[in-house]
């Protein structure tokens, strides 16, 4: 079955890395790509104001059923990225990671481990029992901006998040360990089934 993915990554310093797991969909036919390649998101942001990059990102999401977290060093910290987790997990859409500092870079080689974004991304619930997005620092957990809580799961493993993070909930492969060139498909399928998407 052909999916939709959604890509989402740090433009500016893993985009060749980030070409590599993109273009490789070129030999096979089992998905199709969505997103966008806008390198400017923070500069956009700073001219347009939140609200266009938001459009942006949620006109990109239309359609797409799965979402694939490319993790590189400092993906962690990347706002956008946050934004783009959480709006996912609000439509109901699979989502998983892929590690790929391990990619080389023809200009700077590979990479170091960045931290997993679902490691510091989560729900605190609310008086309400809403689940409120919420992003982990080192003082706390502290309310995600621009994104609207949770009331009705829109997905099955919405049901298993309470207070928690979203470490053991998506799966997180590396490219180079895990075969992704073989397996990517693989990957898609099982994240669209968890999302109960058929």
């Amino acid at each position: 079955m052909t999916r939709r993915v959604f890509f989402s990554f740090h433009y500016q310093r893993d985009i060749r890395r980030v070409m590599q797991v993109r273009n490789h969909y070129i030999t096979k036919e089992n998905y199709t790509e969505a997103g966008y390649f806008d390198g400017s998101l923070e500069e956009k942001s700073k001219k347009e104001g939140d609200q266009s990059v938001k459009r942006l990102i949620d006109n990109g999401l239309i359609g797409s059923s799965v979402l694939c977290v490319l993790i590189g060093a400092e993906t962690y910290q990347r706002r956008w990225v946050h934004y783009e987790i959480f709006k996912s997990i609000e439509l109901g859409m699979g989502i998983f990671g892929v590690r790929i500092h391990g990619l080389r870079d023809p200009n700077f080689g590979v990479d170091n481990p960045g931290i997993s974004p679902f490691d510091i991304l989560g729900y605190e619930l609310g008086a309400a029992g809403e689940r409120k997005p919420a992003i982990s620092f080192t003082y706390g957990w502290k309310t995600a901006p621009n994104v609207s809580p949770l009331y009705q799961p829109s997905a099955p493993y919405l049901k298993n998040i309470g207070s928690t993070s979203l470490t053991n909930l998506f799966p997180v492969y590396d490219w180079l360990q895990n075969d992704g060139y073989s397996h990517f498909g693989i990957w898609i399928e099982a994240a669209a089934r968890q999302a109960g998407r058929r």
